[in-house]
C-alpha cells in the first residue's frame, strides 16, 4: 500500500515520456511541470507521514498533499494535510527546487515545516529515509 503512490509516480512519467514527442515546446514545459507537481505530492505525502510518526505521532492515514508550481517545475510549494489517531490537526508546508535529483522515492528535499494542531513538530530541509 505504501508503493501505491510511487507506482502511480511512475505511471505518470511513462505516458508524459511517451506524448512529449508529439507536442508543442509550451505543451511540453507543461507536461514536465505536472509531472514534477504529481512526484512532489507523493513524495511529500509519504515522507511527511514517515516525518509526523517519527516525532511520536500516529498518523490516521497517508497525508493529503497538493503541490503548485509557481515557477516551472524548479518552483513548487507542497501542502499537506491530514489528523492524527488522537484526533490532532496535521499539517506540512514547504517548498521544493524540483531538480530531477531533489524528489525521488527515497527523499524529497527543499524546505518544510510540519504542525501540529498549529504549532510546529518540526522543519526540515529533507524529508525521506535516504536524508
Amino acid at each position: 500500500m505504501a508503493h501505491r503512490p510511487i507506482v502511480r509516480c511512475v505511471i505518470a512519467l511513462v505516458l508524459a515520456a511517451g506524448t512529449l514527442a508529439a507536442c508543442t515546446e509550451e505543451q511540453q514545459q507543461e507536461i514536465v511541470d505536472d509531472t514534477a507537481e504529481i512526484a512532489a505530492r507523493n513524495a511529500a505525502a509519504a515522507a511527511g507521514t514517515a516525518a509526523f510518526e517519527r516525532e511520536g505521532l500516529e498518523v490516521s492515514d497517508v497525508l493529503e498533499c497538493t503541490a503548485d508550481s509557481t515557477g516551472g517545475a524548479q518552483d513548487l510549494r507542497v501542502t499537506c494535510t491530514g489528523t492524527s489517531d488522537d484526533g490532532k490537526e496535521l499539517a506540512l508546508e514547504g517548498s521544493v527546487s524540483a531538480q530531477e535529483e531533489d524528489i525521488n522515492v527515497d527523499a524529497i528535499r527543499g524546505s518544510f515545516v510540519g504542525t501540529v494542531d498549529g504549532e510546529e513538530v518540526f522543519a526540515e530541509d529533507c524529508l525521506g529515509d535516504r536524508c
